[in-house]
């Protein structure tokens, strides 16, 4: 269906553009969350009649998803599960947990669980980084840590640096082979362009 965006929603479009999204979108979360209404010629009107309303709460919305920014800037979100000896979840952490998680830092309700980006739930403890989608010019990368109980914590950063630091040493090993591979390959290029050259010339003498 067509709707009409009465807020700036990131990857669909910014306030007063027509766009054409899915019907369970729109009812289900664009025009519950008043960030669209339905396009008719009628409300095609309205919006025109009240867009400075509307542009000014895009802007109040602004500078509050800035602040939430702000105030998770270095802090870690985290989120107790029951799991098995090998580190599986008994259940899975997904959009709306994080997002409750997230709220009790803030101590507040600002975030849903469509701010959230996360590609599948979490089912292992571990640390993990997630997106949040405050506004469409305001996101933020958070850092959620899953576990059993607040002692293992530590050991889990620990792991998870460990893990990171072999990453980045296999990411520039893989560079190094990369850049010897291209090295070797030019220089066997370059002599048997030389070894052509010179039946040329052997050639024409």
């Amino acid at each position: 269906m067509k709707v009409i965006l009465t807020a700036s929603v990131s990857n669909l479009g910014k306030i007063g553009e027509v766009v054409e999204v899915k019907n369970g979108y729109a009812k289900n979360f664009l025009i519950p969350k008043k960030k669209a209404i339905c396009f008719t010629a009628i409300n095609q009107k309205i919006f025109e009649a009240k867009r400075a309303e509307f542009e000014q709460a895009n802007e109040d919305n602004l500078k509050e998803s800035q602040k939430l920014k702000d105030k998770l800037a270095g802090k870690d979100v985290v989120v107790i599960e029951s799991a098995s000896d090998d580190g599986r979840l008994y259940g899975s952490v997904n959009s709306s947990v994080i997002a409750a998680k997230i709220n009790d830092v803030l101590s507040s309700k600002a975030v849903s669980r469509a701010s959230v980006f996360l590609n599948k739930p979490i089912k292992e403890i571990g640390v993990y980084f997630v997106r949040l989608d405050l506004h469409s010019e305001v996101s933020v990368d958070v850092r959620l840590i899953v576990t059993r109980s607040e002692s293992e914590i530590e050991a889990l950063l620990k792991a998870a640096e460990k893990a990171k630091r072999a990453a980045d040493k296999n990411s520039a090993q893989e560079e190094i082979a990369q850049d010897l591979k291209e090295e070797v390959e030019k220089e066997v290029s370059e002599k048997k362009s030389s070894k052509k050259s010179s039946k040329k010339s052997s050639k024409a003498a």
